[in-house]
């Protein structure tokens, strides 16, 4: 499996960052088109302050930079090996999610282990999804072939 993220390297940096800056732009285009958001803390307390989204962008350039490679094992580690496929899919998902992270307001000591954690968490929540049952098409003009497909799915689920 080390062999299959070292291949995934190059491929998963290069796919995430232009990946990671088309979300993040469609993001900021939802929030400008919205228009400002309501202030619930009055003005002037130091909570109302929210940082600049550039200070924000900055921060997860650095993240991107420093534990790209990391998320991306992860998530290889994490999901099944026929699902491979889905690595670059399930790791820009991180990365969306951490700036959705920050952009709440959060502070992050250790951006290490609340990346792992994203990581595995979203493998999970994919595989918990509904979505990602598996559907193969059945020729139903071949009865043989598929009672003997139908035979093997009960045999292997039992």
């Amino acid at each position: 499996m080390v062999m299959v993220a070292e291949r995934l390297e190059p491929l998963v940096s290069t796919r995430l960052r232009a990946g990671l800056a088309e979300e993040i732009e469609r993001q900021e285009r939802e929030d400008n088109a919205r228009g400002p958001e309501p202030e619930a803390v009055p003005r002037g307390h130091a909570s109302a302050v929210r940082p600049a989204d550039a200070e924000l962008r900055e921060l997860l350039a650095g993240w991107v930079a420093e534990y790209g490679v990391m998320v991306g094992r992860v998530v290889a580690r994490s999901v099944r090996r026929e699902d491979l496929h889905l690595v670059d899919d399930l790791t820009q998902d991180v990365w969306v999610e951490a700036w959705q992270y920050l952009l709440r307001g959060n502070h992050v000591q250790r951006p290490a282990g609340l990346l792992a954690v994203m990581a595995r968490s979203r493998v999970c929540g994919h595989y918990r999804s509904a979505r990602t049952r598996r559907e193969v098409a059945t020729d139903f003009q071949d009865y043989e072939r598929a009672v003997d497909r139908l035979a093997s799915w009960i045999g292997a689920a039992a």
